[in-house]
C-alpha cells in the first residue's frame, strides 16, 4: 500500500511526533510549518494567509497527479495567544490568531479538498482539537472560541462528505495533556491572565502529562484504521490500551 500524510504543524511537539510517526511507518510525509526542516518540509508561514493558499494549492495540485492509495491530512496549527482579558490583547496578536487558527485551517480544508475530493482513495482529514473547545477556560478564550470553531465544522463536514461518491473520512482528535511547548507557555502565565494556571502545575508536577510520542501513536491508529467518519477521540484515554 502507498500512502502520503500531509501534516500542518508538524515542526513541533506533538507535530514533530506525528511526522516521525507516518515516516516510519512507510507513509510519503509532507510537513507544512515555519520552523520545520528536512527533505519533505514546506515552508508555510500560517500567519500570511496569501502565500499560505498559494504554497497549499500548488503543492496539493502537484501530488495529486500521483496515485496513493490512502491520502491524510492532519491539521496541527494553532497558537494559544492572546492570554488574559480581550479588551487587554493587542490587535495585531488577535489578528494572528485568527489568521493561523482559523484562516489557514480553512484555507487547508479548501485547497485538500478541491484536489483529492474525487480521487477513488482511503481519504481522512484529521483535526487536532484540545479540551479547551468544550469546556470555559477563563484567560484562553480565543483559543477556546477557534477550537470550538472547527470541532462544529469538521463534525459538519464529515456529515457532508455521506453524499459524496469518493467520500473524505472527517474526525478530531483531542490529544488531551502532553509534556509539550504549549504546556510550558500555559504554566508561564500569570494567574491575573490565566487564572487556572495552577491546575496545569498540578497536573505537570503529579505527572500526568502524556508524552507526545505515545499520543502520535494512538493518532496513527485512529486516522490510518480505528477511527471513523464523524468520530471524536481523546487519544490520552487509549494510553492504557496502548
Amino acid at each position: 500500500m502507498t500512502a502520503i500524510t500531509y501534516i500542518a504543524g508538524g515542526s513541533k511537539g506533538l507535530g514533530s511526533q506525528l511526522v516521525k510517526t507516518f515516516e516510519n511507518q512507510d507513509h510519503h510525509v509532507i510537513e507544512f510549518s515555519r520552523s520545520g526542516s528536512g527533505n519533505n518540509h514546506i515552508n508555510c508561514d500560517f500567519n500570511d494567509i496569501k502565500s499560505t493558499a498559494l504554497t497549499l494549492q500548488n503543492t496539493f495540485n502537484t501530488l495529486s497527479l500521483e496515485n496513493y492509495d490512502q491520502i491524510n491530512l492532519i491539521i496541527n496549527t494553532a497558537i494559544l495567544a492572546p492570554f488574559g482579558s480581550l479588551p487587554n490583547a493587542e490587535s495585531t496578536t488577535i489578528k494572528q490568531h485568527l489568521n493561523i487558527n482559523i484562516e489557514s485551517s480553512l484555507a487547508l480544508l479548501q485547497s485538500f479538498l478541491m484536489a483529492f475530493q474525487h480521487q477513488p482513495s482511503n481519504k481522512t482529514i484529521a483535526y487536532i482539537s484540545s479540551g479547551a473547545a468544550r469546556r470555559a477556560i477563563p484567560g484562553l478564550a480565543m483559543y477556546s472560541a477557534s477550537k470550538a470553531f472547527f470541532e462544529r465544522f469538521i463534525d459538519t463536514l464529515a456529515e457532508e462528505q455521506t453524499n459524496e461518491q469518493q467520500p473524505i473520512h472527517c474526525m478530531i482528535i483531542n490529544p488531551g495533556v502532553m509534556n509539550t511547548g504549549m504546556q510550558t507557555e500555559i504554566r508561564s502565565q500569570d494567574a491575573k491572565n490565566f487564572p487556572m494556571v495552577g491546575l496545569w502545575n498540578d497536573w505537570h508536577e503529579a505527572g500526568k502529562l502524556a508524552n507526545p510520542k505515545d499520543i502520535a501513536e494512538i493518532c496513527y491508529r485512529l486516522i490510518t484504521n480505528e477511527g471513523k467518519n464523524g468520530g471524536y477521540y481523546t487519544a490520552q484515554d487509549y494510553l492504557i490500551n496502548k
